[in-house]
């Protein structure tokens, strides 16, 4: 969904107040939350396009000192807090209702996610959007990308590891596409990248086919 923050903002809510996104409320075996988890080496957590808190509330709560969830809608962000609240998180995870485009963090992360997010950034202002976000990663910090469908969005892939040195790749053989019936929907690629912006730059690559 592109366009400008208002309408951007109008599309999501109405999308999250109609329950469209209710089947992501509920992902606690999602194969990103093991590198939130190592990565972020018990600091702090910055995710760009938070949606209804479920990566918030289902990480290991052990596992991180603190969680930012940021959101263009507000129907969202406030799923997230009441479920926040729920779940007795709120003294570690907080919300703020923001453009990514325009959203300035109060502190430096040790991950900074994009969970689904980064393919609705225009791909000419992905690189931008990195660049900017990698001035509030700690020394060393890690951007974490987790894309649903890495054969459908595989420009923006191509252009995150054309901008970024591979270091490790890793496929997870947990689909049989050989059983699969005839007339079956392919199951979509889920792709986790892991990258540094400082330094000596990697991805680590998840794939999921």
């Amino acid at each position: 969904m592109w366009g400008s923050t208002k309408i951007r903002k109008h599309l999501w809510n109405r999308e999250f107040a109609k329950g469209r996104w209710n089947c992501l409320d509920e992902t606690p075996e999602d194969c990103v939350y093991c590198y939130v988890e190592k990565y972020c080496k018990g600091g702090s957590i910055l995710d760009l396009g938070c949606g209804s808190g479920n990566t918030g509330n289902e990480l290991d709560v052990n596992k991180y000192q603190d969680y930012t969830g940021v959101d263009v809608s507000d129907v969202a962000i406030q799923k997230a807090m009441e479920r926040t609240k729920r779940v007795g998180r709120c003294e570690k995870n907080h919300y703020f209702q923001s453009d990514i485009y325009t959203y300035l963090p109060r502190k430096k992360y040790d991950v900074i996610l994009f969970r689904d997010s980064i393919y609705y950034i225009p791909q000419p202002r992905i690189d931008p959007t990195l660049d900017r976000y990698s001035n509030y990663l700690t020394e060393h910090g890690v951007f974490i990308v987790r894309i649903f469908d890495g054969e459908n969005h595989a420009r923006v892939v191509s252009g995150i590891e054309h901008s970024f040195e591979i270091a490790e790749k890793y496929v997870s053989p947990n689909t049989n596409l050989a059983g699969m019936k005839q007339g079956e929907a392919k199951p979509n690629r889920e792709e986790t990248i892991v990258m540094r912006s400082q330094g000596s730059m990697f991805l680590e690559r998840t794939i999921a086919p």
